[in-house]
């Protein structure tokens, strides 16, 4: 099968691997680079979970700025505030807030970052309302969420058998289950969007000696098909997609030179879509269990299709990620990212720049749609995924970003790519 192209540029920015300076005098910007500090860096959150509480401090930013200059329809919360309330000390309080109540053994730093970021700020009445708006937005917003199963102590037992997912070396056990149960932030049911996507490929079927073929030649550690920049592709994505996707919103703030209420509605846009298609995303995998393509080569033998030939000496390119395969979930959170970016920015056309703390280099895309690409293929030369995962992913996160777009934001989701 020949694999399309990708065409990406690759330069070394390793100063965009480092956390922004505070008080870029936009502290959705500001706050966004401790978020990550604080989920990723301190924290040690996964991909999928640390987008959950990117979400949790963005919807806090964004009702507490809605309050203020109502905007917009408010996310979740809304307080009495004056039209007077300075918007930015707002946003300050309120993501302080969230922050502390999630990470509450980061108080010390958070809150000395919390005071150097209203001491930027002229001492005035507006400031000092705008802390109390921040303050009640954030009180509010944790209260609602509070039952939510954010980190419960879900136990998930692997199965066994063909097509069955197994824990792969290094053998970690089931990644955050919770996420496959937790209330998600735009529907109810975290099962909702399941009909969405098809059921993984019968194991007797073309089309799974296809996909199975595809990773297990492309895939591989030492595959001599992929070429070195397909090898550098996939390394680039083994990153925390939580942490990359934070500094590229920083470069998109910066550049699009948004203010304050317009990097709040942008930020909660990104990751609100992007959580919500996760967690609907690791419904599907903790109900199909499907096996990731270092079990399924290993014992393709007990597959019953001819067409899979076993080598129980593969490896991956990529460590594998510690669960179920089918869908992808960079698949799922890429998609329902690009989704919200073209519907913010009304194209796909888009400049976009995101950096590898693995390869420490940087691509930069001129659309959208070649992030998604791009990414899909990075999970298949990784041998961490199989292609109709990925596509599949993909779907899935069209549906719950356009559901999101339209039910919270009130906006059209935008899907053409072809502007």
């Amino acid at each position: 099968m020949k694999l399309r192209p990708v065409t990406h540029a690759l330069s070394l920015s390793l100063l965009l691997l480092l956390p922004i300076a505070s008080h870029s005098q936009n502290p959705i910007a500001d706050w966004d680079a401790i978020t990550q500090n604080t989920v990723v860096t301190v924290g040690l959150r996964s991909p999928a979970a640390a987008f959950v509480f990117f979400a949790y401090v963005n919807v806090a930013e964004y009702d507490a700025v809605n309050s203020i200059n109502h905007h917009y329809r408010p996310f979740a919360v809304s307080v009495n505030a004056p039209r007077s309330a300075s918007i930015d000390a707002a946003v300050i309080a309120s993501a302080h807030d969230v922050l502390v109540h999630y990470f509450p053994a980061q108080q010390p730093a958070l809150d000395a970052d919390e005071a150097a970021s209203l001491g930027a700020l002229p001492n005035s009445q507006g400031k000092t309302d705008g802390i109390a708006v921040g303050r009640a937005v954030a009180a509010r917003w944790i209260a609602m969420r509070a039952s939510d199963g954010v980190e419960a102590p879900v136990v998930y037992i692997p199965g066994s058998g063909p097509g069955v997912w197994q824990p792969v070396p290094p053998f970690p056990p089931p990644a955050t289950p919770w996420m496959a149960t937790m209330t998600p932030f735009t529907y109810s049911s975290p099962s909702r969007f399941l009909g969405v996507i098809d059921t993984p490929p019968s194991l007797s079927s073309r089309a799974w000696a296809s996909d199975y073929n595809l990773t297990r030649t492309f895939g591989a550690l030492n595959s001599t098909l992929r070429t070195p920049a397909e090898t550098e592709i996939g390394r680039f994505w083994a990153g925390n997609a939580g942490a990359m996707y934070s500094q590229a919103l920083r470069i998109l703030i910066s550049e699009h030179h948004l203010n304050t209420a317009q990097s709040a509605r942008l930020a909660a846009m990104q990751n609100v879509t992007t959580a919500d298609s996760l967690l609907a995303c690791f419904n599907a995998k903790y109900h199909y269990g499907f096996w990731r393509p270092y079990t399924a080569i290993h014992n393709a033998d007990t597959d019953g299709n001819p067409d899979t030939v076993a080598d129980p000496n593969w490896a991956p390119l990529v460590t594998t990620p510690g669960h179920p395969e089918y869908p992808a979930a960079h698949g799922c959170a890429t998609d329902a990212l690009a989704v919200a970016l073209r519907t913010y920015f009304q194209t796909d056309r888009l400049a976009y720049q995101v950096s590898s703390p693995i390869t420490a280099t940087t691509h930069n895309f001129r659309r959208l749609s070649d992030l998604v690409n791009e990414v899909d293929m990075a999970r298949i030369f990784g041998g961490m995924h199989y292609r109709h995962s990925v596509l599949q992913g993909n779907v899935l996160g069209t549906a719950v970003a356009c559901h999101v777009l339209q039910s919270r934001f009130d906006v059209a989701c935008r899907l053409d790519t072809d502007d």
